[in-house]
């Protein structure tokens, strides 16, 4: 009898890997394997209806009752034997044929607010929960990080009628991912709702008796604070991983085929996946939502044989809604690109070149303007993936 194909975490690339190999008709066992108790739930609604209370619990990924697959929640991962092809739990061991790695990430710790109470880190439906009951009680709330999640949690914040500032190391916000036109934009959405904010500096440590009550900043400046929410960033889930075999590097290191360097009939997916991009030309690891659903399809193709390309590429789109604005980016933007804006029909539109070449967009509330370029730059890459097939 052959072992089943396993797959690793129960968010958005693990369930979609299942529905993907069951839409493509495949008929051998799945096992589910989730660390989180509960049926699977969509995570980009934690730092946004579920915060403002517009809904009470996120929704679901999908309906596993149709999928024949073996759920598993509430059971972690916490080894890897590669020579046995066994996935150890902790509550034994797991066979498998096929083995993909969905386990994403956890939020990346700051040490000067650990171990106070009022410091929150926003990953799962818990710790929604949590910080929504902070919230009710009219809290002042600083926000450490200025990336999509912190400054969507800043936004719901402030729906909320909430004292808000959001503290940010680097220079401006969304510094890592975004030129400073649109860095400049995002700030003055923010500054227009009421929120405050704060960059170039750093949270050195807390203040209070019983829970936080103020954030000392490295310019000796003290925030006075009922509620501090982390959004420093991620580290792939992939501790569990070690001694396994498998390469990781900021997540499991994969090829081109998302296929796990070290090991056969073995992908990782999603944030704890980096693998090499023949579109960036470089290993790269993506946080994004979509990225996530696209490499489980494209995985899902390579197990049953009928995937697209023989490497994997994505346009990188992602989006976030903030104080009622739809931001949406796809592309690439680094040091060689160059930003010019374009107003649409109530929106704004930010291209980026790299020399004459376009190589992404960013818009705000100008969703129609934004999926042209996304197809266009679909277009542009894809006849770099199918190059890889020979």
């Amino acid at each position: 009898m052959r072992s089943p194909t396993v797959v690793v975490g129960g968010s958005v690339a693990g369930v979609r890997t299942v529905q993907a190999l069951r839409a493509r008709g495949y008929e051998e066992d799945i096992v589910l394997v989730d660390q989180e108790p509960g049926p699977p739930y969509d995570k980009p609604a934690l730092s946004k209806e579920i915060l403002t209370g517009a809904a009470a619990q996120p929704p679901a990924l999908a309906d596993l009752s149709g999928l024949a697959v073996d759920h598993r929640p509430g059971l972690a991962a916490t080894g890897l034997d590669l020579a046995a092809r066994r996935l150890v739990t902790g509550s034994g061991s797991i066979p498998f044929g096929r083995l993909v790695i969905a386990t994403g990430s956890r939020p990346r710790r700051l040490p000067a607010l650990d171990s106070w109470a009022g410091v929150h880190y926003l990953r799962t439906r818990a710790d929604a929960a949590s910080l929504r009951a902070e919230f009710t009680g009219r809290p002042r709330v600083v926000v450490v990080g200025g990336g999509f999640v912190g400054g969507e949690v800043a936004s719901s914040a402030r729906a909320l009628g909430l004292d808000v500032t959001i503290v940010e190391a680097a220079p401006r916000l969304l510094a890592r991912l975004m030129p400073p036109e649109v860095s400049d934009r995002v700030a003055r959405l923010h500054r227009d709702h009421g929120v405050h904010v704060r960059c170039g500096r750093t949270v050195t440590g807390c203040r209070g008796r019983d829970r936080v009550e103020a954030v000392e900043l490295d310019d000796g400046t003290r925030l006075d604070a009922d509620v501090v929410v982390a959004g420093i960033g991620t580290t792939p889930a992939t501790r569990w991983l070690t001694g396994s075999g498998l390469v990781l590097d900021d997540g499991v290191r994969c090829g081109p085929d998302l296929s796990a360097h070290g090991a056969d009939g073995v992908w990782a997916i999603g944030d704890c996946a980096r693998w090499f991009d023949v579109v960036r030309r470089r290993p790269v690891r993506m946080e994004h939502w979509t990225a996530a659903r696209e490499q489980a399809s494209f995985v899902a193709g390579v197990i049953v044989g009928d995937a697209p390309a023989a490497a994997f590429s994505t346009t990188g789109y992602v989006w976030s809604d903030q104080h009622g604005v739809r931001i949406q980016h796809v592309g690439r933007v680094d040091a060689a690109t160059t930003t010019s804006s374009i107003p649409t029909g109530g929106g704004q539109l930010f291209l980026h070149h790299d020399g004459d070449e376009l190589v992404g967009a960013t818009a705000f509330d100008a969703p129609r303007d934004l999926l042209a370029f996304r197809r266009r730059l679909a277009s542009a890459a894809a006849p770099l993936t199918e190059r890889t097939r020979g």
